[in-house]
């Protein structure tokens, strides 16, 4: 029936009512006698409206209202994305797509329509096996304090292991950071860090060796690994930090960097680590 449009259906109903035979109708449509018959009936139970396409495929899902309720909370509270969201909903004891959350979200206004897929990434990430194999640490302008921030993060498990906000990203601001981060944590086995003058001497004939940051890994036993250079995913999970810093405290739910980080390490569900948080995945590992 379905490949009859929709004009051509309310044809044929009219010249079956208008006492044409079915087997005259069904041969100029090139259709079968049992096809006239079949719209004739459906005319006569539901008139002209029954007789337009339908959707194929699933119908729509209808969402509980406590679930969209608390779609909504997470987005507005968090700005959190369809994904997280389908993992928090696991959890509380709701089974809902994250493209039934995704169509949540667009009719309410609160994300965009992703009309073109993203295209596949060609690098691979990668994943140190053991908590306090590496600590990734970078500086990043802080729009919300006008200040500089910087952060340490563990690889593996995705802990901020020290974080702190200064007038100046400078080297020794690093290094003490550094050591306020051991003191909790333990000491990593190494330390990455990009070409930037608090991790790096850039000048011609520098001896690296004698720039404070590296002599002070040098007498802590620890190695200092160094980003390539215009290739921001070799230090990317501090990168991806930052990122997420900055467009979830823009919501609103956080009064300082150190609640985000709280939230951050403890709370927030992590994509890499299997919907974890942080210090969970922490806590397993070094158990």
């Amino acid at each position: 029936m379905y490949e009859l449009t929709f004009k051509k259906r309310v044809w044929i109903v009219k010249q079956y009512l208008g006492g044409v035979s079915t087997s005259k109708i069904a041969l100029a449509q090139n259709i079968s006698c049992r096809t006239v018959q079949k719209l004739a009936k459906i005319y006569a139970q539901d008139g002209w409206d029954a007789l337009k396409d339908h959707k194929t495929g699933r119908s729509e899902t209808i969402l509980n209202e406590s679930a969209v309720i608390i779609i909504l909370d997470l987005r507005k509270r968090f700005g959190y994305g369809a994904c997280h969201i389908e993992q928090i909903l696991k959890q509380k004891g709701f089974a809902i797509s994250h493209r039934q959350i995704e169509k949540v979200l667009v009719r309410n206004d609160m994300v965009k329509p992703n009309i073109k897929k993203q295209k596949p990434r060609k690098w691979v990430r990668y994943e140190l096996p053991n908590p306090n194999d590496l600590w990734h640490t970078d500086w990043s302008f802080d729009p919300f304090t006008n200040q500089n921030v910087a952060v340490y993060i563990d690889d593996r498990t995705r802990l901020i292991t020290c974080f702190g906000v200064f007038k100046r990203a400078t080297a020794e601001n690093s290094v003490a950071l550094l050591y306020s981060g051991i003191a909790e944590y333990g000491k990593p086995k190494a330390v990455m860090t990009d070409h930037g003058s608090q991790y790096y001497a850039n000048h011609p004939n520098a001896e690296q060796e004698k720039t404070l940051f590296r002599s002070t890994l040098d007498i802590l036993g620890i190695k200092h690994c160094l980003a390539r250079v215009n290739r921001p995913q070799t230090n990317g999970k501090v990168e991806r930090f930052f990122r997420t810093y900055k467009e979830e405290y823009t919501i609103g739910t956080f009064s300082s960097l150190g609640d985000y980080i709280k939230h951050y390490n403890e709370v927030r569900l992590h994509m890499s680590l299997h919907y974890k948080t942080p210090k969970e995945v922490w806590s397993e590992l070094v158990s």
